[in-house]
């Protein structure tokens, strides 16, 4: 008996996500922005109430905004750059792309970071993240 419900729940839970799946991916790009919002809101001890206030929206909303149930949107992101004095950016990063630095010869590499993993092979170096974000290149003059 247990198996067969399992199955159903199963086959169940599947269909929804198939059914929902755009859905799905618009809450957890909307989720990301918010744990950044979270993150901010906690650093600066801001409260949720406080914030709704600083913004112009009800607290209700932001609350339904911070939980997942409403999604962020351009006004909101406008709002809070403006009240303080922020920048929201984003970056588009492929999933399944390493990215390469080719053409190293008289170039000086200055890494940011203490851990960073990069492959050679033959010429070229790769890494799964950007490697502008983690280096800095000039151009050394014989």
């Amino acid at each position: 008996m247990n198996d067969k419900l399992n199955t159903e729940s199963s086959g169940f839970l599947t269909s929804y996500i198939k059914e929902n799946k755009s859905k799905i991916d618009e809450s957890l790009v909307s989720l990301r922005l918010m744990k950044e919002v979270d993150d901010f809101l906690d650093i600066n001890c801001i409260s949720q109430r406080s914030f709704a206030d600083d913004i112009g929206y009800s607290e209700a909303y932001i609350s339904q905004l911070m939980s997942g149930v409403k999604k962020f949107n351009t006004s909101f992101i406008n709002r809070l750059e403006k009240k303080y004095n922020l920048r929201i950016e984003f970056k588009l990063n492929p999933k399944n792309e390493c990215k390469f630095i080719s053409k190293l010869s008289n170039t000086t590499i200055e890494f940011r970071i203490t851990n960073f993993n990069l492959i050679q092979s033959e010429k070229n170096f790769s890494s799964n993240n950007n490697p502008l974000d983690y280096c800095q290149f000039e151009t050394v003059e014989d």
